[in-house]
């Protein structure tokens, strides 16, 4: 039976002190999102040419490290039945308490590999300035670490990096250059203690605008992602003293992107509010250290370097997958439409049924990842044949492929359109999904009224590129051939991809326990759902 898509329960945290929580937003656009133009004369993207994907030569580097990466005895031999396998963190106060997190959750996590062990080496008030200034004392401590953890220095082959300066001052660029520097600077020194150092994953600040004391506040904590940016880029444009390929440096990437407009969502529903942060408004509270703690797990169990070595065996099948259709998840039509939920449909297209368990979505699940017009697309959920995904705006729509253990399926061409609205049904029935104003399903137990407004979900509306000049279509709804008030029609709260219309049932409208709905977007008619009437 075909899967509707289920909305994640989510639970705010909750209300906690903490200083102006009114800078909800900075503006800034985050640098994996789309239409994003510049920032003071820079392009944004996590990699070269605005994309957020890897460019295809420096993913296939990438393998080729991880492929070196194996269990190994102290002395750094290949131990495959003993041997560990060391992710160490580097960084900050912020760094420590988010890894710290992500060794709780990662360590009760089936799919880990067991000769994988984490070691926090990042520690407090260690910023890059300081750790430049005095390596001594910062790698001292980190070795302390890799001891207490019983492991040793040539069993360290991955690190997750996250840096920033203390009170920075400079403008911008300098500030992000200086860092860009020190992170360089920092790497080398893990890379000349650790001979098997092969990966390193780069991450930036996480939002700080809530932040009240200069100690890393915004823009200098946006900023900071330019650092990591221009750092991988200048080894892919091939910096030779950035050669990894020599082994004399390691192969840089980005880890999980963490920062977010405070309270406006990315695309895939990455947000930052005040309660996820200490009284400072800078370091991460309990929830926002699980926060990042999620996301490293969804980057390390699905990244395709990082899951051949992170992930036991038995957790990857490595099959071709075979999509056979690419339809609007809402009414399972051939046409979607950018930002909007689509599905598709195949077989083989993952090993295992599972859902998103949070926001933001991860962009793989259980070793399947999404592809539209080559960027990565978020994921709600994926089966052996069925996947729920956001389509990326701003890419070519039509081009999907599914990837499963890092091995690609052929393009699927997908119907693509500016917009295709669909409305969600309720389950396995023909009723819409929609709530009254009191938050309650509307069923033909609970029906909606003549001059009532009720809300009703669904997805396709489009994104458009805001620096493109084009016309708005406005809906039109028909209940039962009847024109419906509509008070609102755009994103719906939470859910990526998902759109919201608040209607008013016309006074004219038929009464009854299926009463046909309809949306008419700029020409195009959204499948039929009923709502019952009274």
């Amino acid at each position: 039976m075909y899967r509707r898509l289920e909305l994640l329960l989510l639970v705010a945290p909750a209300i906690a002190a903490a200083s102006n929580c009114s800078r909800t937003s900075t503006g800034f656009k985050p640098l994996n999102a789309p239409f994003f133009t510049n920032y003071h004369g820079f392009t944004g993207g996590l990699y070269p040419a605005n994309s957020n994907k890897r460019p295809a030569g420096h993913e296939a580097g990438g393998r080729t490290q991880a492929a070196s990466v194996r269990p190994r005895d102290a002395s750094g031999n290949p131990d495959d039945t003993h041997g560990r396998i060391v992710l160490l963190s580097i960084g900050m106060s912020n760094t420590t308490q988010e890894f710290t997190a992500f060794q709780s959750l990662a360590g009760h996590d089936p799919d880990k590999s067991p000769n994988v062990a984490l070691v926090d080496g990042a520690q407090g008030g260690w910023s890059a300035d300081r750790i430049v200034a005095d390596p001594t004392t910062y790698w001292d401590g980190v070795e302390q670490r890799i001891r207490q953890a019983q492991v040793s220095d040539a069993q360290v082959q991955a690190a997750w990096v996250k840096l920033a300066d203390s009170t920075p001052t400079l403008p911008f660029p300098d500030d992000a250059k200086k860092l860009q520097t020190e992170t360089q600077q920092i790497v080398q020194m893990a890379r000349s203690r650790f001979p098997n150092l092969r990966l390193v994953y780069l991450s930036s600040r996480i939002y700080a605008g809530y932040a009240d004391t200069n100690l890393n506040p915004e823009p200098y904590a946006y900023q900071g992602g330019f650092s990591m940016k221009w750092l991988i880029e200048a080894q892919i444009d091939g910096a030779a003293d950035l050669d990894y390929s020599s082994g004399n440096f390691p192969w840089l990437a980005w880890g999980p992107y963490l920062w977010a407009d405070g309270t406006t969502p990315r695309t895939d529903g990455l947000t930052w509010t005040c309660p996820e942060f200490q009284d400072d408004g800078t370091h991460p509270s309990a929830a926002g250290q699980m926060k990042v703690a999620r996301m490293l797990l969804d980057f390390f169990n699905n990244d395709t370097t990082a899951r051949p070595w992170f992930v036991a065996a038995a957790g990857r099948t490595a099959t071709i997958p075979k999509p056979a259709a690419v339809v609007n998840a809402a009414g399972f039509f051939a046409t979607i439409a950018p930002g909007g939920i689509a599905t598709v449909f195949g077989s083989d297209l993952a090993a295992s049924t599972v859902s998103a368990d949070g926001l933001p979505l991860p962009y793989g699940l259980a070793g399947t990842a999404v592809s539209a017009g080559g960027e990565p697309a978020p994921i709600y959920f994926v089966s052996p044949s069925q996947i729920n995904f956001v389509v990326p705006p701003g890419v070519d729509a039509s081009a999907i492929a599914i990837a499963r253990e890092g091995t690609a399926s052929a393009l699927i061409t997908a119907a693509a359109a500016l917009n295709s609205a669909g409305l969600f049904y309720l389950g396995n029935t023909s009723n819409a999904a929609a709530i009254h104003a009191d938050g309650t399903i509307v069923t033909a137990q609970n029906p909606a009224h003549r001059g009532e407004t009720i809300a009703l979900y669904g997805t396709g509306k489009g994104v458009r590129n805001p620096a493109i000049l084009a016309p708005e279509f406005l809906p039109i709804v028909l209940v039962g051939g009847a024109s419906a008030h509509v008070q609102y029609y755009g994103p719906a709260p939470i859910y990526p991809g998902m759109d919201q219309l608040n209607i008013t049932i016309p006074t004219d409208a038929p009464v009854g326990a299926a009463v046909p709905v309809v949306v008419q977007l700029g020409g195009f008619s959204s499948n039929s759902v009923t709502l019952a009437i009274a």
